[in-house]
C-alpha cells in the first residue's frame, strides 16, 4: 500500500533512524574505546533531537487516533509502546554503564532493535493506520505531527576521523 502523505514525516524520521542503526552495525564491531565513545555520543544527540520527539509524536498523534478504531490493548499498539520503552531502557543502560562491554552490548542491541522496530512500524503499524483511520483522522495526524515535531535534522552520518 502506498504511504499516506500524513505519515510521510514519520517515514522520513524512520529513514534517519535506519541510517543510525546501519551506522551502529557497521562501526561498532571494530570500534575502539574512543570510537565507541564517539558513536555513543552521536547516538545520544540523535536520541534527544530525533527519536524522543518522534516517539512522542507517534504516541500522541498516531496511536491516540488509532485506538479510536482498534482496542487500546491491540497487539500493534502494545508492540509500539513496548518497543519504544525497550529502546529507552537501552539508552538508560548505556548512560548508567561504567563497563565498556555493557555499553557496547546495549548499543548493539539498540541498533538491531531500532532497525527491526522501524521496519515493523512501516510494514504493519502504518498499514493498519491507513486501513482503519479515515481521511479526517489521517489529515489530523499529519497536521499534528507537523505542529509537534521539530524541524528535520540531517541523518546521522559516520563519525569523521581527523
Amino acid at each position: 500500500m502506498k504511504r499516506d502523505n500524513a505519515l510521510g514525516r514519520l517515514s522520513w524520521d524512520h529513514h534517519h533512524g535506519l541510517v543510525m542503526a546501519r551506522r551502529i552495525a557497521q562501526e561498532l564491531p571494530s570500534a575502539d574505546s574512543d570510537e565507541l565513545a564517539a558513536l555513543y555520543s552521536d547516538l545520544l544527540a540523535f536520541w534527544a533531537a530525533g527519536l524522543l520527539p518522534h516517539f512522542r509524536g507517534e504516541q500522541e498523534c498516531l496511536l491516540a487516533r488509532l485506538i479510536r478504531h482498534v482496542a487500546p490493548e491491540d497487539s500493534a499498539v502494545g508492540r509500539t509502546q513496548t518497543d519504544h520503552l525497550y529502546l529507552e531502557a537501552l539508552v538508560a543502560t548505556m548512560r548508567d554503564a561504567d563497563d565498556i562491554a555493557i555499553r557496547r552490548d546495549a548499543l548493539e542491541r539498540f541498533g538491531a532493535t531500532l532497525q527491526a522496530h522501524i521496519r515493523w512500524e512501516e510494514d504493519v503499524l502504518f498499514e493498519l493506520a491507513q486501513q482503519v483511520c479515515g481521511p479526517g483522522d489521517l489529515a489530523a495526524i499529519g497536521h499534528d505531527l507537523e505542529e509537534q515535531l521539530p524541524p528535520l535534522a540531517p541523518a546521522p552520518t559516520a563519525h569523521s576521523q581527523p
